[in-house]
C-alpha cells in the first residue's frame, strides 16, 4: 500500500477548509469514511473532550468503552502532540 504523501496529506486537509456547512462535512465524510472508521475518530475527539475535563482513564472507559490502550494514545497526543485536539476542542466548546 503506498505511503501518505506530504501532497495528498495537505489536499485532504485543503478539502475540509472547503466545506462550507455541517451538513457538508456530514456528507464528505460518510463518503469518505466507513462508518467504525466515523465512529473511531468520534470517540478519540470525545476522550480528549473528556481527558481536558480531568476525567479519569477509568471513568472514560466506563462512559464511552473505548479501550485503555486508545485512551492512552489519546493522552499522549494532548501531551506532546501537535495541539490539534486542543485547538478543535477549545473552538467547539467555547464559552
Amino acid at each position: 500500500m503506498p505511503k501518505l504523501t506530504e501532497e495528498s496529506l495537505q489536499a485532504l486537509c485543503r478539502s475540509f477548509l472547503l466545506l462550507k456547512s455541517e451538513e457538508e462535512c456530514q456528507s464528505f465524510f460518510s463518503d469518505l469514511c466507513t462508518y467504525q472508521e466515523l465512529e473511531a475518530l468520534a470517540q478519540r475527539l470525545q476522550v480528549a473532550r473528556s481527558l481536558m475535563e480531568g476525567k479519569s482513564y477509568l471513568e472514560i472507559n466506563r462512559e464511552t468503552g473505548v479501550s485503555t490502550a486508545t485512551i492512552g494514545r489519546v493522552s499522549r497526543a494532548l501531551q506532546y502532540g501537535s495541539g490539534g485536539y486542543r485547538t478543535v476542542l477549545e473552538r467547539l466548546y467555547e464559552k
